[in-house]
């Protein structure tokens, strides 16, 4: 009988013992996570058609609050409100003003304010010189642009991870970013068509194009990393993602930009509005802190 007792007392000490340390492991694990992150990347953009072309990788900065809301022991759902700088360099492929069914890309400048001036334009001319615009405007020809772009973007990614390997956990991530523009701006190479630089090549820069780019972006964003354990729940956060992008982040008629298509035999040609297509990829490593 003594020894039964003794056996049930310490059975029903492992199994208090056992309870205490269960419970512990399982506050530890939060069903709400913040954090802090810094997103440097290499962004670049994607353009449809001939007559914008690819011209380059422009490094970018971002970075904002992370909010970790968990799902199960290894899934949560990751949000957060981060400002991401955006951009990519086009190059846009202009033929001779003679050339059969050549294109060629051009805006008036707004010399005095120094601004685009819209779509649909046309300055007067002194009629003893075809070239020779009223002074306020310059006609350029547009050969090259760095879009620098910044938005303020809501994620909303999945989040798989593997349990705690000593101090460490890996996880991968797949999920939508919804980018809002705050800003755009745009440096320019340029040709002079009119006035009496025409033929010179002359740069602009930090020029406001913000009313000529979407509203919002979405890109498609997968990747994984790890994460460091320091202490109860806060943890190093290191991670890739790419992010794809989807949605055109140009309106798909230029309200600026101006397109002269020539005929067949490049004694004519018609004026449009330039349609365009840019769609924003991204390699993004995250540097962050998880509490």
């Amino acid at each position: 009988m003594k020894n039964m007792k003794k056996l049930l007392a310490l059975t029903s000490l492992i199994l208090l013992t056992n309870s205490i340390f269960a419970g512990g492991d399982e506050n530890e694990i939060k069903n709400f996570r913040f954090g802090l992150k810094v997103t440097p990347s290499l962004n670049w953009y994607k353009p449809d058609g001939k007559i914008l072309e690819k011209n380059g990788i422009s490094p970018k900065f971002g970075g904002g609050l992370v909010l970790e809301f968990r799902l199960a022991k290894v899934a949560s759902v990751q949000t957060g409100l981060q400002i991401d700088m955006d951009g990519g360099k086009i190059k846009y492929n202009n033929g001779g003003i003679t050339v059969p069914n050549a294109n060629i890309v051009s805006y008036y400048y707004n010399n005095s304010d120094d601004v685009i001036e819209p779509y649909g334009l046309t300055p007067p001319t002194d009629s003893t010189n075809l070239y020779s615009f009223n002074q306020k405007y310059t006609l350029y020809q547009l050969n090259e642009r760095t879009y620098k772009a910044t938005y303020i973007t809501i994620p909303l990614l999945l989040k798989l991870k593997t349990k705690e390997i000593g101090m460490m956990t890996y996880f991968g991530q797949f999920g939508i970013n919804n980018s809002f523009r705050w800003s755009v701006k745009a440096d320019d190479k340029l040709t002079a068509s009119s006035g009496s630089s025409f033929g010179a090549t002359e740069s602009k820069s930090k020029i406001n194009v913000s009313k000529d780019a979407s509203f919002y972006a979405a890109s498609l964003a997968f990747g994984g990393g790890v994460e460091m354990n320091f202490s109860g729940t806060t943890s190093l956060l290191l991670g890739i993602n790419y992010n794809l992008g989807f949605t055109n982040v140009v309106k798909s008629q230029s309200d600026y930009l101006r397109r002269n298509t020539n005929n067949s035999t490049g004694t004519g040609s018609d004026l449009s509005q330039l349609p365009q297509t840019l769609k924003s990829n991204a390699v993004v490593l995250t540097i962050g802190v998880l509490f």
